[in-house]
C-alpha cells in the first residue's frame, strides 16, 4: 500500500510540474504581447480613412503592439457625399471658430506610446470635427503621427492638426491618395513601411 501511495505521489508531483510549466509559458507569451501601446483615432466619412486606419492597426498588431481603434463620430451626422456635403465642408473650413460636437470617446492619450490620428482633407484643411477632438486631449510629451487621405493634396491639414495637439511630439506622417468611396485606388503601399520605421524607432 505504501509503494502504491508513493507512486501516486510521484505521478501527482509530475503532473503539478507539467501544469506549472504550462502556466509559466502562457505568462511569458502574455508578457511579450502588448509591450508597446498605440491608439489609432480617426474620422472617416466616405470610408477611405477607415480603410487606412484598419491597415495600420493590422501592421501594428503584426509587430506585437497593443492597439486601440477609435472612430470620431459627429453628434449631428454629415450629409451623404455630394453637393450638400461639399458646401457644408467649405463653410466649416472658412469658419475658424467652427468646432462641431462629436460623440463621446473615452481616451487617455497619456497611456499610449504613440497616438495615430487619421482624417480626410476637406477643402485643403483638417475637418473641424477632428480639431474639436484634438483640442480636448492632453498630448503633453506624447508622440503623435498623422495619416491623411485626399483626392487632390494635403493642403494645411497636418499643420492644422499639429496646432491642435498642444505639447505633442511629432514624427513622420503619411498622406494617401484615394478616390471616393474606397474604390481600389487607395495607395496602401505607404502604410507598412511607415509602421515598420515607427516600430524600429520605439
Amino acid at each position: 500500500m505504501t509503494n502504491i501511495l508513493k507512486k501516486i505521489s510521484a505521478l501527482f508531483a509530475g503532473f503539478v510540474l507539467i501544469i506549472s510549466g504550462a502556466f509559466n509559458s502562457v505568462e511569458t507569451v502574455e508578457a511579450k504581447e502588448g509591450s508597446k501601446k498605440a491608439l489609432i483615432v480617426y474620422f472617416s466619412h466616405t470610408g477611405n480613412t477607415k480603410l487606412i486606419a484598419e491597415k495600420a492597426q493590422k501592421e501594428l498588431a503584426a509587430a506585437n503592439w497593443q492597439v486601440d481603434l477609435q472612430h470620431i463620430e459627429p453628434q449631428k451626422a454629415y450629409p451623404e457625399y455630394g453637393d450638400e456635403l461639399r458646401d457644408l465642408a467649405k463653410e466649416e473650413a472658412n469658419d475658424d471658430n467652427c468646432r462641431p460636437e462629436f460623440k463621446k470617446i473615452s481616451v487617455d492619450a497619456q497611456s499610449y506610446d504613440v497616438i495615430f490620428v487619421g482624417t480626410p482633407v476637406w477643402w485643403y484643411k483638417a475637418p473641424k470635427i477632428v480639431l474639436s477632438f484634438l483640442e480636448k486631449q492632453d498630448f503633453s510629451g506624447k508622440e503623435v503621427r498623422f495619416f491623411i487621405t485626399h483626392g487632390g493634396g494635403p493642403g494645411t491639414c497636418v499643420s492644422d492638426m499639429k496646432t491642435a495637439c498642444k505639447g505633442a511630439n511629432f514624427g513622420e506622417n503619411i498622406d494617401v491618395y484615394g478616390n471616393y468611396p474606397g474604390n481600389g485606388e487607395i495607395d496602401y503601399d505607404k502604410v507598412a513601411p511607415w509602421i515598420k520605421k515607427i516600430n524600429e524607432n520605439q
